[in-house]
């Protein structure tokens, strides 16, 4: 098990952040007409579901897929599915970044040996290399 380097795991959180803020900026801006602007959010939604079914099914989100890396389980490394993946990585994590101050703490836990962030710590995971995707 190859752990993914902390560029990929940066890389890979910011095409995700591009490739979900970039259709729904399209369906918030009022300066574009009404049927552009519901595509946005459609578009928005879809991305949003592909999204959770991909990190459910393969523990990995469009970037990580680009990137070549994968969440898998520290200690059997296999996929942690929609409980794991979802909920405790995505939804909890979200939750705690409420917290002023949570998401940098949790963003410089990466630079540990392991390179396991807080969000892997709570969910039990890590990001190792994959297979990567052809483009």
């Amino acid at each position: 098990m190859e752990l993914a380097t902390r560029l990929q795991r940066f890389l890979a959180a910011l095409a995700d952040g591009v490739i979900l803020t970039v259709p729904y900026l399209a369906g918030s801006l009022e300066a574009l007409p009404e049927p552009l602007r519901l595509l946005g959010v459609l578009a928005s939604l879809a991305l949003l579901i592909v999204q959770v079914v991909m990190v459910t099914k393969r523990g990995q989100t469009l970037g990580k897929k680009i990137l070549g890396i994968r969440i898998v389980l520290k200690d059997t490394q296999e996929n942690g599915g929609f409980v794991v993946n979802v909920l405790k990585r995505g939804f909890l994590n979200g939750l705690l970044s409420l917290i002023p101050g949570y998401f940098l703490v949790d963003s410089l836990f990466i630079f540990r040996g392991d390179r396991r962030c807080l969000h892997d710590m709570i969910a039990g995971t890590v990001v190792i290399q994959a297979e990567p995707a052809v483009v």
